[in-house]
């Protein structure tokens, strides 16, 4: 059985930057939920904010920052970087290079996780988006 830090550092790596969704069924409890502006069930939340990112940022690359550890805990520092090169919630592309950063603070259990706690600077991204 993987540790919290190895599920958590794989999820990030290699399922969310690598876009490997198939590994959502190891890392993910099946009833795992995203904790966002909106409850929801975690692989749909995760797989439509991937799209949602892709579409206007096609060269987005998520790098962790720091992974702190207690128990069946994580919190994650991560920041996004990207190209605004597509629509972005009616912000047509800019050009702009962007950094989104984001604290994310996930449950795991039995080995996978099982909640998600989001909270990210849409503030400023959108700042970012404006400066022309």
């Amino acid at each position: 059985m993987s540790t919290t830090r190895e599920t958590v550092e794989r999820f990030y790596t290699e399922a969310v930057n690598g876009r490997r969704f198939d590994l959502f069924d190891e890392l993910l409890t099946p009833d795992a939920v995203n904790h966002g502006p909106a409850d929801a069930p975690a692989r749909e939340a995760l797989v439509g904010a991937d799209q949602i990112v892709r579409s206007a940022f096609s060269d987005a690359e998520l790098h962790v920052d720091d992974i702190l550890v207690e128990g069946d805990k994580a919190a994650v520092r991560w920041t996004l970087t990207g190209t605004h090169d597509g629509d972005f919630h009616g912000t047509p592309p800019t050009g702009n290079a962007i950094s989104l950063r984001a604290t994310v603070v996930l449950r795991l259990r039995a080995g996978r996780i099982a909640e998600l706690w989001p909270v990210l600077d849409f503030h400023a991204l959108l700042t970012q988006l404006e400066a022309a």
